[in-house]
């Protein structure tokens, strides 16, 4: 809000409720930020998984399967 709130409770008139609002660039801003936060990003990897093939052995696979269990 650039102005403000009213402090009484008297009806404003459209000039001054415009007025109030917050410039055109601050609210495309603010939106365009929110939009990315709410995205998920196309990389994204839930916990646990791991798609490549990167652990073999069986120390670290075992591993691996104990924390998804402690994860469910």
């Amino acid at each position: 809000m650039r102005a403000p709130p009213p402090q009484s409770k008297a009806a404003l008139s459209e000039r001054q409720f415009l007025e109030a609002l917050p410039a055109m660039n601050t609210s495309a801003t603010v939106l365009a930020v929110l939009w990315v936060l709410r995205n998920e990003p196309m990389d994204m990897r839930p916990l646990g998984r791991y798609p490549d093939r990167h652990f073999t052995e069986g120390a670290p696979r075992a591993r691996i399967r104990r924390f998804r269990r402690r994860l469910r």
